[in-house]
């Protein structure tokens, strides 16, 4: 029998280390501070669980704010938005969320 060398590991991350959550169908991306990324099996609500200090922009992305680089923001009758985290990673901002995020990170202090 053939054992799989990557079964049964877990990777256990600190919050203080993680930039984004990138989900892709039921899998996430974990995008970590030291440039990896990690491919975990769990929903994007399962790290929101467990870590209600993301911050939620998108249906497919969760971004930790201490690590936004800049943002942008625009309102009007199309609004729009995007993040560019500290490791180069631009995430769209849905246009649902645009007013709420802009704001969450006006608060939190972000660039």
């Amino acid at each position: 029998m053939k054992v799989n060398p990557g079964a049964g590991v877990r990777h256990t991350f600190d919050l203080n280390q993680v930039i984004a959550i990138t989900a892709d169908i039921n899998y996430s991306y974990v995008h970590m501070l030291n440039g990896s990324c990690l491919l975990r099996s769990r929903t994007l609500k399962w790290f929101y669980d467990r870590w209600p200090e993301l911050l939620r922009i998108h249906k497919n992305a969760l971004i930790n704010p201490t690590f936004v680089e800049y943002y942008s923001v625009t309102g009007g009758k199309h609004p729009a938005g995007y993040v560019v985290m500290k490791n180069s990673l631009r995430l769209e901002i849905s246009r649902r969320n645009v007013k709420s995020v802009g704001e969450q990170l006006r608060l939190l202090g972000a660039n």
